[in-house]
């Protein structure tokens, strides 16, 4: 009976001492990852973040941080994937409710607009009037969602430093759902 206590002992030390060992790594990570995202080097933010989540999917701080480096590198859709994974793992931050509305934002214009080599924002010309029906319709999801999560921010946080803009930005969509509305009928 005292071996087995003796093994059990030791294999819940082994356990627990593997478990803030893996801790400390995604912690370093994601620390790195942040320096890189202040530094301006969102790719190499990106790596870390992601063999951050490689190790522990369940730290919202990552997939949170992911988010904005996605964003900064226009990888919108996985900017909003990342963010939503955030947002399911804790409830109610107003970062990460910031971060989904600048998410959707982004991906509901990159459906119409790209970046060229010079960084200019070029408008996207659909040949087909079905795909171009079909992104409108997408458009005007993503920048609802948007303005869902701009608006549980500001709820959440009514006197944030940000919150007059983030209002600016709601009503700047609106005024855009209202006329995207229209053209691709979806009232």
């Amino acid at each position: 009976m005292r071996k087995l206590f003796v093994f059990v002992s030791l294999l819940f030390c082994a356990v627990f001492s593997s478990a803030c060992i893996h801790t400390l790594a995604v912690q370093e990570l994601n620390e790195i990852a942040a320096k890189y995202l202040d530094e301006g080097d969102p790719s190499s933010a990106i790596s870390r973040l992601e063999s951050s989540i490689d190790l522990d999917p369940n730290v919202y701080e990552s997939h949170y941080n992911l988010a904005v480096a996605y964003v900064r590198v226009n990888q919108c859709e996985k900017a909003v994937q990342q963010a939503e994974i955030a947002n399911k793992l804790i409830k109610d931050e107003p970062a990460i409710n910031y971060t989904l509305g600048v998410a959707y934002d982004c991906a509901a214009h990159a459906l119409f607009e790209k970046r060229n080599d010079d960084n200019e924002i070029e408008e996207i010309k659909y040949t087909n009037p079905a795909d171009e029906y079909s992104a409108g319709v997408k458009f005007i999801d993503y920048l609802q969602k948007a303005n869902e999560n701009y608006k549980k921010y500001i709820s959440i946080l009514p006197a944030a430093d940000d919150a007059s803009e983030v209002s600016r930005l709601i009503t700047q969509n609106d005024d855009k759902l209202s006329e995207m509305k229209v053209k691709y009928n979806q009232q």
